[in-house]
């Protein structure tokens, strides 16, 4: 395939358009002068060992057959080169593809898309829901822009935006025995009892089975879900105590009360202090780069601001 060069194409564009080498040099987005052009040109033809551009006259150019051929498929390109320029500028070309555990999905990103979409609206984002381990193959691999998750390792060849980090708390229907306690059972207490978790492999459920094993009680579990929603009306109805995760800003300090979550006909405990090893963190992954996308340095920012 024969060696050319951008700027020749570019060069032989605007001959192509404005039919002689002054005025192609006057349409050019920015400053050179007709030799240039001219050389540009030149070079092409000579690198491509046909000829694109003949002089028609002192300050006339025509194009070949092979020029016209040529032209016709550059055409689209150059036209709308500018649009999408601009485009990328407002970061509009396409949304940023965000991969997302649920609960970081349903918890940590609206307030943030809130904020984003107040300074730039239209900034969009496409929010896939997935696991945890996918969303690091994808973004690895460069179908994804970025994940929010937990990761107890940041995967080699990537790079993590510490955010916040994820607590656990007990939800006990108001008529459950756990409820009447006025304070938070410890592991024994709820081990007594069947109780509802996350599914295996996330990162509720992580800290959770973290809570029994470091105390050496067995779990009882009386139902399986995937949404926290499903858990809130599972102990509404009565079903049984709970162990829904929640979110936490910063990367140190205690749990606060305003922290958990307030729900009618339910009693809430946190249990996060009585883990040893503390809080699960989350946060951005990303390749190396994404720092310079528009898009994401606006979602990273507004994140912050209300996590970290």
């Amino acid at each position: 395939m024969p060696a050319f060069r951008m700027h020749q194409l570019e060069g032989f564009f605007y001959v192509a358009r404005a039919g002689s080498y002054t005025r192609a040099a006057q349409a050019f987005p920015y400053p050179i002068g007709q030799p240039a052009v001219y050389q540009q040109v030149k070079g092409l033809q000579e690198d491509l060992g046909v000829a694109l551009v003949q002089q028609a006259g002192p300050r006339r150019t025509v194009l070949t057959p092979e020029g016209r051929a040529l032209y016709e498929f550059l055409a689209p390109f150059f036209d709308g080169l500018p649009n999408v320029v601009e485009r990328i500028r407002r970061a509009e070309l396409s949304p940023l593809v965000l991969g997302a555990d649920q609960l970081l999905a349903m918890e940590a990103l609206p307030p943030a898309l809130l904020k984003a979409r107040a300074q730039r609206p239209d900034f969009l984002v496409r929010v896939e829901e997935l696991p945890t381990a996918e969303i690091v193959e994808r973004v690895a691999n460069g179908t994804m822009d970025a994940g929010l998750a937990h990761l107890p390792t940041i995967p080699k060849g990537l790079k993590w935006l510490p955010l916040g980090r994820i607590g656990i708390s007990l939800l006990v229907p108001a008529n459950h025995p756990l409820a009447k306690a006025g304070r938070a059972p410890g592991p024994e207490e709820i081990a007594k009892h069947a109780v509802i978790l996350y599914e295996p492999h996330s990162p509720g459920r992580a800290l959770a089975e973290r809570l029994f094993r470091q105390f050496g009680v067995r779990l009882k579990v009386a139902a399986e879900v995937t949404f926290a929603q499903t858990m809130r009306a599972f102990v509404r109805a009565g079903l049984a105590p709970a162990f829904v995760p929640y979110l936490m800003p910063g990367r140190s300090g205690q749990p606060q009360p305003e922290d958990l979550p307030r729900l009618p006909q339910i009693v809430v405990y946190e249990m996060t202090a009585k883990l040893r090893a503390g809080p699960l963190p989350f946060g951005l992954l990303h390749r190396p780069g994404m720092e310079e996308s528009a898009a994401f340095q606006l979602l990273a920012q507004c994140m912050r601001e209300r996590w970290a």
